[in-house]
């Protein structure tokens, strides 16, 4: 059976990454999505994009000013999202506020550069040092909590595996034999292809990596439709937008 993990809360519908959003989401989803970032101290806040103002890419979702990474938390934490009086968490108040199973996306450290994708064993050390004090404290946070931990970036996942192989994670990918590689490298639970990267995916690759018992969750999917054609391309599960999509998973 295909299930639904409520990206960001379902932001199609809810002020993403929000307390709000998360116990909106809760009962219509296996999992709710989330992402985390530092602030200028490292503390773990809910957020995705690098700024609270629309600067630089950023899509200007909140009151707020700045790079999130340049920013106290108190600044982060009183920014209020798209006008909903829902406020941007830390981590540890979502943690405490909600007790719905999670899936925390590690999206980026103080590091103003991160890579995606795999890296050359050179690399390799070099990222996770610069992943590592954010993991640490991503992983304090959690404490027992069980969450699935995902990233598109291996210095993340490297972290995560360095300090723990207890924690369930995913790799998150353009392109699914990335995924099945850094799956493979981290002793991962799940991977996380983009819908395209699904598609693309050579069925017999696919199979293997079921075989395996890695979940294949694809991203993000807005429409019946999308899910749908997720489910046929052998997802287990749905990265949405939206609730409600479950019903078109098990044709």
């Amino acid at each position: 059976m295909t299930s639904v993990v409520a990206h960001r809360g379902f932001a199609g519908v809810n002020p993403e990454n929000t307390v709000g959003a998360v116990r909106a989401a809760a009962d219509h989803a296996a999992l709710v999505e989330v992402d985390v970032v530092a602030c200028a101290d490292g503390t773990p806040v809910v957020f995705h994009d690098d700024r609270l103002d629309d600067g630089d890419g950023s899509r200007g979702i909140t009151d707020g000013e700045g790079a999130v990474r340049n920013r106290h938390p108190s600044t982060v934490t009183d920014a209020i999202v798209l006008a909903s009086g829902e406020t941007v968490p830390t981590l540890d108040r979502l943690l405490a506020e909600t007790a719905t199973p999670l899936n925390v996306e590690l999206k980026r450290p103080r590091a103003a550069t991160i890579r995606r994708g795999t890296l050359s064993p050179a690399d390799r050390a070099a990222a996770r040092e610069r992943w590592q004090p954010f993991v640490d404290r991503v992983l304090a946070a959690l404490d027992d909590r069980r969450v699935l931990a995902s990233s598109f970036c291996e210095g993340a996942l490297a972290a995560v595996r360095a300090e723990s192989q207890g924690v369930d994670l995913a790799p998150l990918c353009r392109g699914f034999e990335t995924g099945r590689e850094l799956a493979a490298r981290y002793d991962a639970d799940a991977i996380h292809p983009s819908l395209d990267a699904l598609r693309a995916a050579d069925p017999d690759a696919l199979a293997a990596d079921l075989d395996a018992g890695h979940a294949i969750n694809a991203w993000t999917v807005r429409t019946w439709t999308e899910a749908r054609d997720a489910a046929r391309a052998g997802a287990d599960g749905v990265i949405a937008d939206y609730p409600g999509l479950e019903r078109w998973l098990d044709e």
